[in-house]
């Protein structure tokens, strides 16, 4: 009984995917080709899941009615649409959605093995996204416990925390997650966002690979390009938001280049709007992956058209604010920026001196993040890794330039820089193999004046480098900067697609793209949180375990405490997160919520107390100043023991009555 209530209630996160079908079937019935009634599909999705989380949070309506008669009426006006188009074109259009659809799948056998080989790691990725629990260090620290807070509070405005990421960061990937997550009462799908836009990329550079000219072997080498990159698997089955910001940008890219082909007509001005909004709400790195397509966009058009750009750019301007406007005025509110970077955090990521060497230094730090081509194919028993000998080039590069390979300005953590090796974790996977491919199709292209002739090429290619060149140019270099490289990976899809098939023979071809579709296979089995082919894995570890795979020592800590605030029958527990007014990403907060709502009812109220960073002012507004918790779990800071003797909140005394090494439970004194 309790098995079907579970499928019952997980049911209904269907809503906004039938929502996300009809869209397509919709745009398909107009655009008649299902690839791009994809995009434009999971646009006006995104759009429409956006609007309604903005509305219903201006109503605090944030709640499994709110959002399951939203979507449930949204389905019932877009089947309506759909069966008033039906009777309207009964013949015509259907017809010839339907040849082009069977075109669409005669393909030469070949590029069949080669969908073979990317179906089977879309389908292990998806597995893992479904039966792993979210586990990512960022998403035990802010994705996931930014959208427990909006899910107990019922909108998404800023509240009292001691992790500020969870306020300022832009907030689609973890919008998505929350329409998923209050419609199943779980976390069981929240992996699947990043998953569905893995999907959606790879269809998109296919798209844009036909864009650009080319053939059916070309349009399917991208897929399978943009499908076996090892940053990309790991990150398809985790609630991190590269891969989300990836797949808008990807959108952006082909309506860009769409209209810089044909016209920038009123339909395309808003997929590019909708598209750019979309991007820049989900993830910060969109400002400088999105500029150069819109910049080379308006100059284009502005050549061609002249003053009367303004109605188009009138139309991008206006869908991207609308998107946007509403985190806008919430960290403008608190931070007073629009952005609302704190300056601190601010200083991890943003370079500190603009120069020729400091950009080359960037340039060749950030390409040698995926130099490990040797144990990238597993020939390290054959050949020499070649890590060494790229450091040590690039430490004399540096010492020409005369600039230190550690810069503080330009390095963060100060110190840390090395030619890493091949890595199974998400945040700093290299992709070496695919960047060599990558190297040797701008080669080829270089090296063939057809290809060099192809204007639309030679724009996406200018456009796709210019935003990596940004991200060396305004961003620090980091352990973890590779994950700012997916969406220059996944751009290049379409460009190596286009480039092999024109200049390659399709025999040589064919064993490149399974070389690296067998390469690619032990980023899909092997991943270092959600392995499935290790002896621990997903699918014999328990899944309180998988929630702490990153931080297995904390475990026992968390549980003990939290078993022993229940056993007070205590329903309001503060979260006392440090000392100090850092904006945090030390301390694990999401597996609190886990712990505390292990049933599938949010029966304990959790909230952060004695916040010192900015937003503490939000501690005195309603409901959080009329917080008293009966309990306060502190964590102890992770560099320093502290001694936790008494502290007072809301006016009431609480005492410690139970501790451990990494934390302590507070009560309150009874008077």
């Amino acid at each position: 009984m309790v098995k079907l209530s579970l499928i019952v209630m997980h049911t209904f996160i269907l809503l906004p995917i039938l929502s996300l079908v009809l869209l397509v079937l919709l745009f398909n019935r107009k655009v008649l080709d299902w690839r791009r009634s994809i995009l434009l599909g999971a646009i006006a999705w995104g759009y429409t899941l956006t609007a309604i989380t903005e509305s219903l949070s201006w109503f605090s309506l944030l709640s499994f009615s709110g959002l399951a008669l939203s979507w449930s009426a949204i389905n019932i006006a877009l089947i309506g649409l759909y069966v008033l188009e039906l009777k309207q074109h009964q013949v015509s259009s259907g017809l010839a959605s339907t040849s082009d659809l069977i075109r669409n799948f005669k393909m030469p056998a070949i590029c069949w093995v080669w969908l073979t080989g990317t179906i089977f790691i879309i389908t292990t990725i998806g597995l893992i996204a479904i039966v792993a629990p979210p586990n990512t260090w960022d998403s035990m620290t802010y994705h996931m416990s930014r959208v427990a807070h909006w899910e107990q509070n019922h909108n998404v405005a800023h509240y009292p925390t001691y992790n500020l990421p969870q306020l300022f960061h832009p907030p689609f990937a973890e919008f998505a997650i929350l329409h998923l997550q209050i419609l199943s009462r779980s976390d069981r799908f929240a992996n699947l966002v990043q998953w569905f836009c893995m999907v959606g990329s790879a269809i998109g550079v296919s798209l844009i690979a036909k864009q650009l000219r080319a053939n059916l072997q070309g349009q399917v080498i991208a897929s399978v390009f943009a499908v076996t990159i090892p940053m990309g698997i790991l990150q398809a089955s985790s609630t991190q938001n590269d891969y989300v910001v990836c797949f808008w940008i990807v959108c952006l890219a082909y309506f860009v280049i769409q209209s810089v082909q044909q016209k920038l007509n009123f339909s395309n001005s808003i997929a590019i709007g909708a598209s750019l909004g979309l991007a820049i709400l989900t993830k910060g790195s969109a400002y400088l992956l999105a500029f150069p397509f819109i910049a080379f966009l308006f100059l284009i058009k502005a050549r061609q058209t002249g003053w009367k750009i303004w109605k188009p750019l009138l139309v991008i301007s206006t869908l991207f604010l609308t998107l946007n406007f509403n985190h806008y005025l919430r960290n403008l509110d608190l931070f007073g920026s629009f952005l609302g970077t704190p300056a601190d955090f601010a200083k991890e990521y943003k370079i500190e001196v603009i120069s020729l060497p400091a950009f080359i230094s960037n340039l060749v730090r950030n390409a040698s993040l995926h130099a490990d081509i040797v144990r990238s194919l597993n020939l390290e028993k054959l050949i020499v890794p070649l890590n060494g000998l790229v450091e040590k080039v690039i430490r004399i590069l540096h010492s020409i330039l005369g600039i230190d390979i550690n810069d503080p300005r330009t390095t963060h953590p100060p110190g840390w820089y090395q030619v890493p090796g091949i890595s199974f974790d998400e945040n700093t996977a290299s992709n070496p193999l695919h960047l060599v491919f990558i190297l040797v199709s701008i080669a080829l292209f270089l090296t063939y004046s057809r290809l060099r002739s192809q204007k639309s090429l030679t724009l996406y290619l200018l456009a796709t480098t210019g935003g990596f060149a940004l991200i060396c140019l305004l961003l620090k270099l980091q352990p973890y900067q590779s994950r700012h490289h997916l969406s220059i990976f996944v751009l290049f899809s379409a460009f190596v697609g286009v480039v092999l098939s024109q200049a390659l023979n399709r025999y040589l071809v064919s064993v490149l793209i399974v070389i690296m579709l067998i390469a690619s296979t032990p980023w899909a089995l092997e991943n270092k949180y959600r392995p499935i082919a290790a002896e621990q894995n997903i699918f014999n570890m328990d899944r309180i375990e998988q929630y702490f795979i990153n931080r297995e020592q904390l475990q026992v800590p968390y549980e003990e405490a939290v078993n022993f605030v229940k056993a007070q029958q205590c329903q309001n527990v503060g979260l006392w997160l440090g000392t100090n007014d850092s904006v945090g990403n030390r301390y694990w907060e999401y597996p609190f919520w886990v712990l505390f709502n292990s049933t599938n009812t949010r029966s304990t109220r959790l909230e952060h107390v004695k916040v010192q960073n900015i937003s503490a002012e939000k501690s005195n507004l309603l409901p959080y100043s009329q917080f008293v918790p009966c309990a306060v779990v502190f964590v102890q800071p992770k560099d320093e023991a502290v001694e936790i003797k008494q502290t007072d909140i809301q006016g009431y005394t609480y005492t410690p009555t139970w501790s451990n090494d990494t934390m302590v439970v507070l009560e309150q004194e009874k008077s």
